[in-house]
């Protein structure tokens, strides 16, 4: 299975983020929300990558996850409650 990409990232303060564009080689999307635990605010940055992907996501409940790995076409990540959150999350209950 090819990890899915992050297709945009408002989270421009962070340490992965040029242009909007996540660069992180794989983000760990964690729990009990779906915060993207790669997140590292930062004045620098960083293209390790050409594109970002999901590499775990631990929100068992999403529609997306099988077996602690997403799914998706491709997400977005963007603030929620001052940290980043996996926009393209959704329940399966």
């Amino acid at each position: 299975m090819e990890m899915p990409e992050i297709r945009s990232c408002s989270m421009t303060e962070c340490f992965y983020n040029e242009g909007n564009v996540c660069h992180a080689n794989a983000i760990t999307v964690g729990s009990p929300c779906p915060r993207c635990d790669t997140f590292i605010e930062s004045n620098e940055h960083a293209e390790p990558a050409d594109v970002g992907r999901v590499g775990a996501c631990h929100e068992a409940d999403c529609v997306y996850n099988e077996m602690l790995s997403c799914t998706a076409l491709g997400i977005t990540v963007g603030h929620h409650d001052g940290h980043a959150d996996c926009f393209t999350y959704a329940s399966r209950y």
